[in-house]
């Protein structure tokens, strides 16, 4: 079994945190997107992974699954859609059956699942029901298989969500190459299985229970982050003085703490200095980030960030690497803002 991750768009919905590097190579509770995709398709039994990726993007993913185990890079020299992302895979994975695993999802379910759907079918979908499935590929099931989709319907025929996973054996490939541009412009991978249906084969629909998220915006960065911060095991290899920790909390060795309150879950990470602050629940410092003087919840800070004294709690906040967040100057407020960017003041 081979599995291929496709990296190569930009994340615009996640402006302006990609604005600076592709929204895979992001960290959710210390751990970069793509990584938890490449460990997601180890678990499933999967020995070689490619990941596929824009000219611009490759070295930010090379550096975010330093330490993931050996992967080969391929790259798809345009954005032309997932179909075509898969096509620039194809010599990669003919022979045998895979797994297709669009980069910026995050799964607490096995997929094991979808490679045992293969026994009977030509291919397998993930699938969850969701409150406003509008807002997705619409899947149409009966008796746990596919009969149609619907990309992000005004009325959906059913609740259930295409959630960013497939597995297929290699003849499938076939009919992705086969297949002309959608009215975006764009070769749509999820086409195919339509082109599979029409000529008699089966499409197995394997329903997920588990958190999922596709980690498009700002908002669904702090759901992810909530979630993973969940699963941490207290853990404290820095320097803790003065302070009060409760319930799970990470200090990865490198980072120091004084004189500050921490309620769980809460990471750490190394090298990062957090003084005379509130931090919690929720909240992942990235290395080498700075924080004094503030009170945190529901927030995620990035590598090399400063947060100094701001004059009032922040929460459900999103700081970027190397940013900046400090009280006004006796001059009143100083701000700069990027493009893309969000602010409430």
């Amino acid at each position: 079994m081979k599995g291929v991750i496709l990296a190569a768009g930009r994340g615009s919905r996640l402006l302006p945190v990609s604005a600076g590097r592709p929204k895979h190579a992001v960290p959710i509770a210390g751990v970069p997107i793509i990584a938890r995709a490449v460990r997601a398709l180890r678990a499933a039994g999967v020995e070689e992974v490619a990941v596929v990726s824009s000219p611009a993007s490759e070295t930010a993913l090379r550096e975010a699954t330093r330490g993931e185990g050996p992967l080969t890079f391929l790259r798809q020299e345009e954005p032309r859609g997932t179909g075509h992302a898969v096509l620039a895979a194809r010599e990669f994975l003919e022979g045998g059956p895979a797994l297709l695993y669009l980069g910026d999802n995050l799964f607490a379910d096995a997929l094991t699942p979808l490679t045992a759907a293969l026994h009977d079918a030509d291919a397998a979908l993930g699938v969850k029901r969701v409150p406003d499935p509008s807002a997705y590929g619409v899947a149409v099931v009966r008796d746990d298989l596919l009969t149609r989709l619907d990309e992000k319907p005004r009325r959906p025929a059913s609740d259930l969500a295409a959630c960013g996973v497939f597995a297929f054996h290699p003849h499938v490939l076939e009919e992705v190459a086969r297949l002309t541009p959608s009215e975006r412009g764009e070769i749509e991978f999820p086409q195919a299985l339509l082109r599979v249906i029409a000529s008699g084969g089966r499409v197995r629909a394997v329903s997920f229970s588990g958190f999922w998220s596709d980690a498009g915006t700002p908002a669904d960065l702090l759901t992810a982050s909530a979630h993973f911060l969940a699963g941490l095991s207290p853990c404290v290899d820095g320097d803790v003085s003065g302070s009060h920790l409760s319930g799970p909390v990470v200090v990865e060795a490198g980072a120091t703490v004084q004189d500050c309150t921490l309620i769980g879950p809460v990471l750490i990470g190394a090298g990062a200095s957090v003084r005379g602050s509130t931090l919690g629940p929720n909240v992942s410092i990235g290395p080498q980030a700075q924080v004094e003087g503030a009170t945190l919840s529901d927030t995620l800070i990035d590598e090399a960030a400063t947060v100094r004294r701001p004059t009032r709690p922040l929460v459900r906040t999103v700081i970027g690497r190397r940013a900046t967040v400090a009280a006004p100057s006796d001059t009143g407020l100083q701000i700069v803002v990027g493009d893309h960017s969000v602010l409430r003041v």
